[in-house]
């Protein structure tokens, strides 16, 4: 087991190839998909959100549409093509998406990536194509921490088993991360994690960055413990920004904007001066030469503010001890049948 920081420290070795095993996946569509769904809950659903947020640098030619539900919704494609993504491979939702689609014939096709578990059991009986996740020279534990690692802590694993199936089914564009250092993001973390301390924080974001908005809200709730809220820009002008009329106790907002928009940074000042100084405005900008690599950084960097936070606050960064009794809530209320 290596530990939050540690994994940190080395998670420029999830952003490649090397952690993943394969079997069936030299034709996994059928026929060509007019549409791909992904489904996948809590970190497990993260890597679905970061493959449609660069869909288009990647060159996927179709639309894709992330589930987080037991239940894959009304679809819009003819043929789509199923991804079921599961880091211990129990989730239970993510196991009845995939029953369900299996039942519709997979359509054009669908496929497994876990790192073992129910999911991998499934893939085997009705040898379906698979990507096993591997992490180095670190063996698979039973559980909700595979490798001593949560879900969250393995996205980038995840998100390249994902390219890994869709570069079976389309030609895509896919060059590797460089100068990737995760390290030069730390202190930064830190020094928000002490900006932020004992207040309630919100994460602001321009719709291009939604999806790392949802993620650094998710990292400060299972990591920090904390409470955490997040919201696009312009929209929250037209409705959340009234709520600081009468709002309560201490309030931090980080935003997530390109590092040259000096538009954005211009309306955070006007912003601020509308809600008054019970906030603390903090400006937060995404390096990286394109959307991949600010992706990637803005994730890292979550990590680090959240990991300071669980410090700060003397938490455990990786135990999540409401989940945990909610789980096994769900199990005893199913064993007694009601």
């Amino acid at each position: 087991m290596i530990s939050y920081e540690e994994n940190l420290a080395r998670f420029g070795e999830q952003l490649s190839f090397k952690n993943l095993a394969d079997f069936r996946l030299k034709k996994p569509a059928k026929t060509r998909p007019d549409g791909i769904v992904i489904c996948g809950m809590g970190g497990s659903g993260i890597p679905g959100m970061i493959i449609e947020s660069f869909s288009e640098e990647l060159g996927i030619p179709v639309p894709t549409m992330v589930v987080k539900d037991g239940k894959i919704p009304r679809l819009y494609f003819k043929n789509p093509f199923f991804v079921a993504v599961s880091f211990s491979g129990e989730t239970a939702e993510t196991l009845a998406c995939l029953k369900q689609a299996l039942a519709m014939k997979g359509k054009s096709g669908l496929a497994i990536i876990t790192s073992g578990g129910k999911l991998k059991s499934f893939a085997d009986k009705y040898k379906l194509p698979l990507v096993l996740l591997k992490h180095g020279d670190l063996t698979p534990t039973p559980g909700d921490q595979v490798w001593g690692l949560t879900p969250r802590e393995a996205s980038g694993i995840m998100v390249h088993g994902i390219v890994k199936v869709l570069k079976a089914v389309f030609p895509l564009k896919v060059s590797p991360l460089k100068r990737f250092k995760p390290l030069r993001l730390k202190g930064f973390g830190e020094q928000l994690a002490r900006k932020a301390k004992d207040r309630n924080i919100l994460i602001y974001t321009d719709y291009s960055f939604a999806h790392l908005g949802y993620i650094w809200k998710t990292n400060l709730n299972e990591t920090a413990k904390i409470p955490a809220f997040t919201n696009i820009y312009p929209e929250l002008n037209h409705n959340e920004i009234a709520g600081f009329e009468k709002a309560k106790g201490a309030w931090a907002i980080f935003w997530l904007k390109e590092k040259s928009s000096a538009a954005l940074s211009k309306k955070i000042k006007l912003i601020s001066k509308a809600i008054g100084s019970k906030v603390k405005n903090i400006e937060i900008p995404l390096t990286g030469r394109n959307l991949e690599e600010k992706t990637w950084n803005g994730i890292v960097l979550s990590h680090w503010t959240a990991l300071s936070l669980a410090k700060l606050n003397g938490v455990d960064p990786r135990k999540t001890k409401i989940i945990n009794e909610l789980k096994e809530l769900s199990k005893s209320t199913n064993n007694n049948g009601s």
